[in-house]
């Protein structure tokens, strides 16, 4: 699941690197979006993969 990647990333947009934060109807705030979301996807798929083979959780 990608929100605890992505909201970490978020969080470090809005309060680290980006003064004023970041607004919705901002291009670049959906652009740091989809980078939070490619993390999100990096993070979880390797261990998705590994519950699956080990019999954790089935197949989607």
């Amino acid at each position: 699941m990608h929100p605890p990647r992505l909201f970490g990333w978020m969080a470090l947009m809005r309060f680290v690197f980006f003064h004023p934060a970041l607004k919705p109807d901002s291009p670049v705030f959906w652009f740091m979006m989809q980078i939070g979301m490619i993390l999100g996807f990096e993070t979880t798929f390797p261990v998705n993969w590994w519950l699956v083979k080990i019999g954790v959780k089935e197949a989607m």
